[in-house]
């Protein structure tokens, strides 16, 4: 059995693409949703709208149906939620840190989990968006397979192609997010993400001011800051309003990288 992981990102559309270019069977393709709340979708809302609209597109033109996988909690509720147990019991979630992050247990994993458990008997092979210019997330994997039985593939790796190449895989069938196409945003994932560098901070406090003040109204009641070092959203709005605009290391180059990506 043949399980797809999708993001709607370049590198997991370009590889639904290539299986369905090649006739590799397709049994699922799993999308996992995450929300911010029951309102509020945790991706970015470029990303969001574009969802919905890329995914009638893979059913007009392959007949592929993807699954959608909810953890049943969303960003806001687990970060006030109080934790049962450990050294900081009565304690509420706060903001997640950058590195080992409660986000990628409650929000992703587990929603991962329960889909493939209906899938266990069959001993499914995942089949991942890893680009061959991506080889450290490949050999995590690598990694990963040794350690626990799991099965990953990953078609661009064993097609040698490039981060570049998966761009113009989804190009040629219109299939491309439009995230790409917008000047001053280079990464994918959720918009509350902590990994997200002050760039991107800086594009969500300039164009999505209401979803900014959502985390600047949290950060009070969290223990830590969303940034590290004690580097608060406040102080960032103050310092964005005043016209410090960041700059980006990277410009050539969109970074997929999420809160459920490890370091």
């Amino acid at each position: 059995m043949n399980i797809f992981s999708q993001s709607f990102g370049k590198d997991s559309m370009a590889t639904l693409i290539l299986a369905a270019e090649q006739g590799i069977l397709i049994d699922r393709v799993l999308y996992v949703d995450i929300k911010f709340n029951d309102e509020i979708s945790g991706e970015h809302p470029i990303m969001a709208e574009w969802i919905p609209t890329a995914e009638k597109r893979l059913k007009e033109l392959f007949g592929i149906t993807v699954d959608h996988a909810y953890s049943g909690v969303g960003f806001e509720t687990q970060f006030w939620t109080k934790k049962q147990k450990g050294n900081h019991i009565g304690d509420i979630y706060s903001f997640p840190y950058p590195i080992q992050s409660w986000c990628q247990k409650m929000l992703k994993k587990q929603a991962i989990d329960r889909y493939k458990a209906k899938f266990k008997k069959e001993n499914p092979v995942d089949f991942l968006g890893i680009a061959a210019d991506e080889p450290n997330r490949w050999a995590r994997k690598i990694k990963e397979m040794e350690e626990t039985g799991v099965r990953y593939r990953s078609l661009l790796v064993e097609q040698n192609l490039t981060e570049q190449d998966a761009m113009a895989i989804c190009k040629k069938y219109d299939l491309l997010s439009p995230m790409y196409g917008v000047d001053g945003i280079f990464r994918g994932g959720c918009w509350f993400c902590p990994k997200q560098c002050m760039a991107d901070l800086w594009s969500l406090w300039k164009n999505y001011p209401d979803l900014y003040n959502r985390l600047l109204e949290m950060e009070p009641y969290s223990h830590n800051t969303f940034k590290p070092r004690g580097v608060t959203l406040a102080l960032l709005a103050q310092r964005f309003e005043n016209g410090y605009i960041p700059k980006r290391k990277v410009k050539s180059k969109f970074v997929q990288l999420d809160m459920f990506d490890k370091i």
